[in-house]
């Protein structure tokens, strides 16, 4: 599906009010959570969260098994949330990761220690499904932006 331009903007302009999300993955022993830091980016019409994680850890070895990821970034207030649906996918091309890690330390500056390291691998999120909950008042931003064209 697309999006219009003003929708994307508006959760855009919500995702870059966090740098912190709850990512979720599942394996066959169970699902697994974990916060990660993250930047976001428009990529034509889609909406993509770069990531990093540990490499062998519970939630890198859940993209491997399974790309489909759930998220959610909170303030902490009940009135205001966003919570999404994915398609995540390691990168593992060493040029490419050095871009995609400045990306992450220019919007999360605190994150630099924990995204450089060693075993960090970066990770591209297509957001697939997106809801953006901004005033309990007002009805949320609901976008279903479909699967990404390689995975349709």
């Amino acid at each position: 599906m697309t999006a219009s331009r003003a929708d994307l903007d508006r959760a855009l302009w919500a995702l870059r009010g966090y740098n912190i999300a709850t990512l979720a993955t599942t394996l066959p022993s169970g699902p697994h959570a974990a916060g990660v830091f993250f930047a976001t980016v428009l990529d034509g019409g889609r909406i993509r969260l770069v990531l990093t994680l540990f490499r062998e850890t519970r939630l890198h070895r859940g993209i491997t098994a399974d790309p489909r990821v759930a998220f959610m970034c909170s303030p902490g207030n009940p009135s205001r949330w966003i919570q999404g649906t994915g398609l995540a996918h390691a990168v593992e091309d060493p040029e490419r990761r050095n871009e995609l890690i400045d990306r992450i330390a220019a919007h999360a500056p605190a994150a630099r220690p924990f995204i450089e390291a060693p075993s960090s691998v970066p990770v591209l999120l297509d957001v697939v499904e997106l809801k953006i909950v901004e005033d309990l008042a007002s009805p949320p931003l609901l976008l279903d932006l479909g699967p990404p064209a390689a995975a349709a």
